[in-house]
């Protein structure tokens, strides 16, 4: 295939149908016609849950914290819990309404030099199968050290379910699984719902906990898991970061709501793979991305650095450790990217995301380095998800991708990352979300210019 097609091809869909995921791989197909059952909410206070979300074990009537809740996000996609913003002392002109019209040019970005290594621990990466059709282990590995698990699965039989997280402890001694980072949420059908609030909640994420596992023992990862039903069509996305002080195995399995996950493990038979063979043990959990020179947005205008295209940014290798094979995490899903861009002079920067292979939902983060304060950025902000416009052949033909040149097209979607003063130093965190396709482009270009663009395409 030839790189100019990645507009209408390029793409990576944890998740993303019920259809064959290879179609909705090669097609961009969407599932926002997917709904999901919200409650709505008319205070912070607290809400009582309706029987249909099938939150673990609760009766009707009992109550439970809203913040709690990520199922009670609103229509637009942000809930209340994830709506914190960047301070407004950060952005030095307003934003921009990111909504072209017709024209005939095409913004221009050139590619930005950057370099990239991976480090951090262990990811232990579990979606094969992503429609699990009988109870079983779906995948096993031992960790020692840094670790974190991406677990996504859709209970695809005709019962209740629950999915958890088994650590077993085959040493001498006890273990201690010191948990700093997690999200598990609200199974639902709506996909694209589950990978961004799942992004969400790990983002935001806190987490100051220890699990002994003594030895010859075993104990859950979560025991939120264990209360958690999975209702048949529901998908559910569970990230951990974690670090153990010597070798533990964990196991995601799926069960019965009346069995003891402990037991099940120690009888469960490993699932096989399904076609896409996306599950596996990859060294380097996190990838640094740094521009190899200074951006001059008053000299080098607009650019972009592509993520997980595997032309430019490459998807990880490892191993399933089920069966000893080399396999490729398609969508470097679980990775947590750090991306350093240095600026000179103190210009203020536009900084933007463009979705290039279909429907995108998902978060990211900004930082101050200089003050080591950190906020969400909901990606899209106003709405559940966005980039589903597609770059019409004329145009496309016209003005071509390559290696190191891509455009900013009337029909593409934007999401605003915000615009800081070139004084600051700042950095920005990026995952790809489970149920959104891939690659997207991150792009910088001086703020004058992006405010002259969006006004010059509003008029037409």
């Amino acid at each position: 295939m030839k790189f100019w097609m990645k507009k209408a091809l390029v793409l990576a869909c944890v998740g993303c149908s019920l259809m064959s995921p290879a179609y909705a791989r090669i097609h961009g197909q969407d599932h926002t016609n997917q709904t999901v059952a919200i409650q709505p909410v008319q205070d912070k206070g607290t809400v009582e849950i309706a029987p249909a979300q099938g939150r673990g074990e609760l009766q009707p009537g009992q109550k439970q914290d809203v913040v709690d809740l990520a199922v009670n996000m609103d229509v637009d996609g942000i809930h209340p819990k994830y709506s914190n913003r960047v301070p407004e002392s950060w952005h030095p002109m307003d934003s921009v309404n990111w909504q072209p019209g017709q024209q005939n040019s095409p913004q221009p970005l050139k590619r930005w030099p950057v370099k990239v290594s991976d480090n951090g621990g262990t990811l232990l990466f579990s979606d094969s199968p992503e429609y699990v059709e009988e109870n079983g282990i779906l995948y096993s590995d031992v960790v020692d050290g840094n670790g974190r698990i991406f677990y996504y699965h859709l209970n695809n039989t005709n019962q209740n379910k629950k999915i958890a997280v088994v650590m077993e402890n085959q040493g001498k001694y006890t273990a201690v699984v010191h948990v700093s980072r997690q999200a598990l949420n609200q199974p639902s059908d709506n996909y694209l719902w589950v990978g961004k609030t799942a992004q969400q909640q790990f983002m935001e994420s806190q987490e100051n906990r220890d699990i002994f596992v003594f030895a010859g023992r075993k104990n859950l990862l979560d025991n939120g898991a264990n209360n958690t039903i999975v209702k048949p069509g529901q998908l559910v996305n569970g990230i951990y970061d974690f670090h153990t002080d010597m070798p533990v195995r964990f196991s995601v399995i799926m069960y019965n709501p009346g069995e003891n996950p402990l037991d099940f493990v120690s009888k469960a038979k490993v699932l096989p793979k399904d076609e896409h063979r996306l599950r596996g043990t990859y060294q380097g959990m996190n990838r640094i991305v740094r521009a190899v020179k200074e951006y001059d947005p008053l000299q080098d205008g607009a650019v972009f650095i592509p993520l997980a295209d595997n032309q430019r940014d490459i998807y990880r290798k490892g191993i399933d450790a089920t069966d000893g094979s080399v396999t490729e995490n398609y969508g470097n899903y679980g990775i947590m990217y750090e991306l350093h861009i240095p600026v000179k002079g103190d210009s203020d920067i536009q900084y933007l995301l463009c979705p290039l292979g279909g429907v995108y939902a998902g978060a990211m983060t900004v930082k101050d380095e200089m003050q080591n304060r950190k906020f969400l950025l909901n990606v899209p902000d106003t709405k559940l998800y966005f980039g589903d416009s597609r770059v019409d052949d004329y145009t496309g033909s016209r003005f071509p991708a390559t290696e190191n040149r891509d455009y900013i097209y009337h029909t593409s979607e934007l999401e605003d990352l915000g615009v800081y003063s070139g004084k600051m130093r700042i950095s920005f965190e990026f995952s790809p979300p489970g149920a959104s396709n891939l690659p997207v482009n991150f792009i910088l270009m001086p703020a004058t210019q992006a405010m002259g663009l969006a006004y010059k395409w509003q008029k037409m």
